[in-house]
């Protein structure tokens, strides 16, 4: 039986075609809204809500006599990444990686694309640096791409900047948002992915000048965030991925299968 740890497109392509190849499978996904998406692509009786920690994960693997489990979280959901590495050494199982490649490389270069100087693409760390550079910057009008756990963070800054945000449509997280102190008219609760136009239109319509983002790859639209930024003459700020030692990591689903076939 093979666990996948999903939640994202990625993960459930896996799952989906381990299905299809008539392997056991069962998956995991931390929120309410990625078991509806199992749901309506009719494999919701494989899949399991709720963020586990180590020993309930442990208890999954042997209760449901899993050998494999694939890591196909969120590049930024590092702590489910070392709970699923630490349950897998406890229980003896084989486990892999899938994670999708950044958009910025080690040497600069953005989404497979030169941009002149790169100069107003801002590295930072973590959230807590991104907040700190949006204070002491002259920007005033930030939109926040980065889902709805950036919210806490930045709320800080709401007398001092106008923060907008861009969150999946989730009754709980908008109503959350606004009880931060956050506008009604700053939300826009929208599921991507989003173009390069749409994106400009955003920035534009909201009159956008600093957006904030994760390094989430191709995937989670990042390339068009940044060309996007370019082409409207704003800032972007990326913060960039902790980095986990993964004992097995496969940047493709087909090296995930490629290694699956090889045991």
């Amino acid at each position: 039986m093979i666990l996948v740890m999903s939640g994202t497109e990625e993960g459930r392509e896996i799952v989906k075609r381990l299905n299809d190849k008539g392997k056991g499978v069962v998956t995991t996904v931390a929120t309410e809204y990625g078991h509806e998406i199992y749901e309506k692509i009719g494999l919701g009786n494989l899949c399991i809500q709720g963020r586990l920690d180590i020993s309930e994960l442990s208890e999954l693997i042997r209760d449901r006599d899993i050998d494999t489990l694939i890591d196909a979280t969120h590049p930024y959901a590092t702590q489910a990444s070392l709970n699923a590495i630490k349950a897998s050494e406890e229980c003896g199982i084989e486990y892999i990686r899938f994670q999708r490649s950044a958009s910025v490389t080690v040497d600069g270069d953005i989404g497979g694309a030169t941009f002149e100087n790169h100069g107003f693409v801002h590295m930072v760390k973590d959230m807590d640096e991104a907040v700190s550079w949006c204070s002491k910057s002259d920007r005033k009008r930030i939109l926040l791409t980065t889902g709805f756990s950036a919210a806490e963070k930045f709320v800080k800054l709401k007398d001092e900047k106008e923060i907008y945000i861009r969150i999946l449509p989730m009754a709980e997280h908008i109503e959350k948002c606004i009880g931060m102190g956050i506008k009604p008219s700053n939300i826009l609760a929208l599921q991507g992915p989003f173009s390069l136009e749409l994106n400009k239109a955003i920035y534009n319509q909201y009159k956008i000048d600093v957006v904030i983002t994760k390094d989430s790859g191709k995937t989670g639209g990042v390339p068009e965030k940044i060309q996007s930024a370019s082409e409207a003459g704003i800032d972007i700020v990326i913060i960039k991925r902790e980095e986990i030692e993964y004992p097995v990591k496969c940047s493709s689903i087909n090296e995930v299968f490629d290694l699956l076939e090889k045991d």
